[in-house]
């Protein structure tokens, strides 16, 4: 499930916001929640550096005080590269300033029907069509894609090594294989490692090396 918060010190505007935007994700039938409608941005601070939200939604301008939406949004990157970011503006002007935190969309308002129904369909496709989000890992559980370092063979079993610990899968190393995004790639018979963690590679010794130090070993034919 997709985890969405909206940051907004104007109330009428977040009120809005909200209501057409849970509209869309039930019409279009998107597995997804808003967990968090706040104009505290250190409650989104927090949940940003815990990667527990997707999507955020953030007003450029905050008048009750605080820092201004892009120049928070600089700090959150530093936390966390992968979080989808969608500004909320009343001017177009700010939105070559809101270029440089990789931002999925930028949003005039007062935002209409059209409009989010567009965002709402573009979210959807992102998230189904790539498959980048999420990786199933049961029926009943699923894991950011975004968290896992590698996966490591085992008997019949596979064992996820994430930023938050391992984990202990059913599926077989060549079953997750099958369903894995693109920055997915087998290095070697028994692991399968995630491309966007890797630090350096060694192809001398044979070796990979991933974030928190972890090594894992490369067959002849590996190659980023």
């Amino acid at each position: 499930m997709l985890k969405i918060g909206i940051c907004d010190d104007d109330i009428e505007s977040t009120i809005t916001v909200r209501k057409m935007l849970e509209s869309q994700l039930i019409e279009q039938k998107v597995d997804a929640e808003i967990v968090i409608v706040t104009d505290n941005q250190e409650e989104i601070e927090k949940m940003i550096r815990a990667n527990d939200i997707d999507f955020l939604f953030l007003d450029v301008e905050f008048k009750n005080g605080g820092m201004n939406g892009i120049d928070f949004a600089k700090k959150l990157r530093k936390y966390n590269k992968d979080f989808y970011l969608v500004f909320l503006s009343a001017h177009q002007r700010f939105l070559y300033l809101a270029l440089v935190t990789k931002i999925f969309d930028y949003l005039v308002k007062p935002l209409n029907k059209d409009t989010v129904h567009d965002l709402v369909e573009r979210i959807k496709d992102e998230f189904s069509s790539t498959n980048n989000l999420f990786v199933n890992i049961s029926k009943w559980q699923s894991v950011k894609a975004n968290e896992i370092i590698y996966m490591e063979k085992s008997i019949n079993r596979t064992i996820l090594t994430t930023t938050r610990g391992k984990i202990s899968c059913t599926k077989t190393l060549d079953k997750m294989e099958d369903t894995l995004p693109s920055s997915f790639v087998r290095c070697h018979r028994s692991f399968i490692i995630n491309k966007n963690k890797i630090v350096s590679l060694d192809k001398r010794s044979k070796e990979v090396t991933l974030e928190n130090d972890i090594i894992c070993p490369i067959n002849d034919r590996f190659s980023i």
